[in-house]
């Protein structure tokens, strides 16, 4: 009889174990599963939208006079075809949307009978004067001649968030003095859409 009760008590602690190992293996299975589930939600697709290489260029130049000597300022306003200002246009958290543009520039030329001096300008002159978000994303659109009063060159510049009509104006000058181009001196800034 003892034995027989020494035979019950060990099967039944070995189906125990067994038992425990059973929901141990099961236990240990659906933590895996939920592991790669959340290693599967983790990696997201990425979608880069490159935008087509911009080979045109803008021109606007304009003759004048400081103290009877006669200037030339031309304005050259062209892409860099860099794809360097990038948005995320992401909405949801499955794929990430990213689209690439390319920094705008502006160059200037101040002639004489030869030039004289030069000047880029791009978004970043402009930091200081934009909303942090819309700078992010802006890049400039476009920059003409407004008018030439005495030696300061006063221009207009759009900056835009491409494919979008967000968009800014800035009225600033530029002095010239002793033949060369001064430092931007903003004037206004006015948000004329979205």
């Amino acid at each position: 009889m003892k034995q027989i009760l020494i035979l019950i008590f060990v099967v039944s602690i070995l189906s125990s174990c067994v038992e425990n190992k059973r929901k141990n293996i099961q236990f240990e299975s659906e933590q895996q599963t939920e592991l790669k589930i959340a290693e599967v939600e983790k990696k997201k697709d990425t979608i880069s939208n490159y935008w087509e290489l911009i080979f045109d260029t803008i021109t606007d130049q304009k003759e004048f006079k400081i103290l009877n000597k006669n200037y030339e300022l031309k304005l050259k306003t062209f892409s860099l075809n860099d794809s360097l200002i990038i948005r995320n246009l992401s909405q949801g958290e499955s794929q990430i949307h990213l689209d690439h543009s390319h920094t705008m520039v502006t160059e200037f030329r101040l002639l004489t009978d030869s030039i004289v001096d030069r000047k880029r300008i791009d978004r970043t002159d402009f930091e200081k004067s934009l909303i942090p978000e819309f700078y992010r994303e802006c890049n400039l659109f476009s920059t003409k001649i407004d008018s030439i009063v005495g030696n300061s060159i006063h221009l207009i510049s759009e900056l835009a968030v491409p494919d979008t009509d967000n968009q800014w104006r800035i009225w600033y000058s530029i002095k010239v003095n002793n033949n060369r181009l001064g430092n931007l001196e903003i004037k206004e800034t006015n948000y004329i859409g979205l």
